[in-house]
């Protein structure tokens, strides 16, 4: 590669390193993955610091000229399925090692498949309903927290509250469920307040968020550890707040 095109590689291996952070990914997972594409292709004295907000680069090219560059990772969550493609796609590119052009066009021109919103409802209408029966609810609060969790995903798909900021978003919803929660056993349609709004809680817990934050700390990688981990205790204390708001203000008169 000359030089133009290595400069161009460190880019488009970059975006695929700033897209696999972003699919919550761990991130000595994402640094092991470039590392392994970068030595496919010759590279070597590979130097690669990576943050759930920044990913830094450094490579050594056959003929001695050392290339760095840094790409910045604005938003993040979680995508298993677009996780598990870059895998893919990562295991091809170090095994088959194609060219830059077909490099580049993999990665930029990626098209997200279309998401199927009533699958997705449902999926959401499902686990809540089943949780709430799960921990102990009756038929009547898996229904109520079934209809709750198609709250949730209209909230979360539609209205696009996520994209303001991912505390604020658990918070509201955790506060217009347990509105709805509460409205929902005070004229019948559910049993048990608290089964119900354990139901649609599932769906908030920041579990991955949380099991990702110990993995990285154990391998290492303290600064994103507690990044995540105290990201993941802001969610958590969100959707406390939510709930306990949605009590205070309607608890008492609906009783």
């Amino acid at each position: 590669m000359n030089n133009f095109e290595c400069e161009q590689f460190l880019e488009i291996t970059l975006e695929l390193g700033r897209q696999y952070v972003q699919t919550g990914a761990e991130i000595k997972r994402v640094e092991d993955s470039l590392k392994r594409i970068y030595e496919a292709y010759g590279f070597n004295n590979i130097e690669i610091y990576a943050v759930t907000s920044l990913i830094v680069v450094t490579i050594k090219a056959p003929n001695g000229t050392h290339y760095t560059q840094s790409v910045r990772v604005t938003s993040g969550g979680t995508d298993l399925g677009r996780l598990e493609e870059i895998n893919a796609q990562i295991r091809y590119i170090c095994s088959n090692t194609p060219k830059l052009e077909e490099l580049v066009d993999s990665i930029k021109n990626y098209k997200k498949p279309k998401p199927k919103p009533f699958i997705k409802c449902l999926g959401y209408m499902l686990a809540s309903g089943s949780f709430a029966i799960f921990f102990g609810g009756d038929f009547f609060d898996g229904l109520a927290a079934f209809f709750i969790g198609m709250a949730i995903y209209f909230m979360d798909y539609h209205f696009k509250l996520r994209n303001i900021n991912n505390v604020i978003y658990t918070f509201i919803a955790s506060f217009v469920s347990g509105v709805i929660a509460l409205l929902f056993t005070h004229f019948g349609f559910g049993h048990n307040v608290d089964k119900v709004m354990i139901g649609v809680i599932m769906l908030l817990i920041p579990g991955l968020l949380l099991v990702n934050s110990i993995k990285e700390m154990f391998n290492r990688d303290i600064v994103t550890g507690l990044y995540r981990f105290v990201e993941a205790v802001f969610v958590a204390v969100a959707i406390a707040g939510g709930y306990a708001v949605s009590v205070l203000l309607l608890g008492g008169v609906l009783n």
